[in-house]
């Protein structure tokens, strides 16, 4: 079942063909959300990383490397899968050996790819601001970012989903269309 575009996952089927033909029939793309996961705790674990190493070793440019590495990974890895070591590494190793199952599940990709390349662009300047010694800035907008994609990887609830459809609604409440 779909309330303004977001799936109730109680009614989808756990096996994988009736994912892949509801998928086919709603026209919606299929991801793996072990993978999207694996992506997103592995950013903020670099991202909190970095911004510890920010304020402990202000001198050394390890937390803006760990900030800009998170960035890269966030923001190239959308357009470069290959980029994504998180998720090639769920795909390539942890998937074939058995240690997670792949969670396929029918979603509309495209507003979280436009959260991953501002995820990418925020910490990409929050690791400049770490190279510049503007610790307290960095933390700033790692600390309005983490808890963003943490709300996500723990419970799938996509902040920037959930604006943009009570967007869409408003929209359809003014203009009709």
């Amino acid at each position: 079942m779909r309330y303004h575009g977001i799936v109730d996952r109680d009614t989808l089927h756990p096996d994988r063909e009736t994912v892949m033909a509801e998928a086919i029939a709603h026209e919606t793309e299929c991801t793996d959300v072990t993978a999207r996961r694996a992506h997103q705790f592995g950013v903020v674990g670099l991202s909190v990383l970095g911004i510890a190493f920010a304020w402990i070793a202000p001198e050394m440019p390890t937390g803006g490397i760990l900030l800009l590495a998170a960035g890269v990974i966030m923001g190239v890895g959308r357009f470069w899968a290959g980029a994504d070591i998180f998720r090639q590494f769920v795909w390539r190793v942890a998937e074939p050996r058995g240690w997670v199952q792949a969670d396929l599940v029918p979603e509309a990709m495209a507003t979280r790819r436009v959260a991953r390349v501002i995820g990418g662009l925020v910490l990409g300047a929050a690791a400049v601001l770490a190279f510049a010694d503007e610790t307290v800035a960095a933390t700033a907008l790692t600390g309005m970012l983490v808890p963003m994609m943490l709300l996500d990887a723990t419970a799938s609830i996509c902040l920037l989903c959930i604006a943009r459809v009570q967007f869409r609604m408003l929209q359809y409440r003014i203009t009709g269309r």
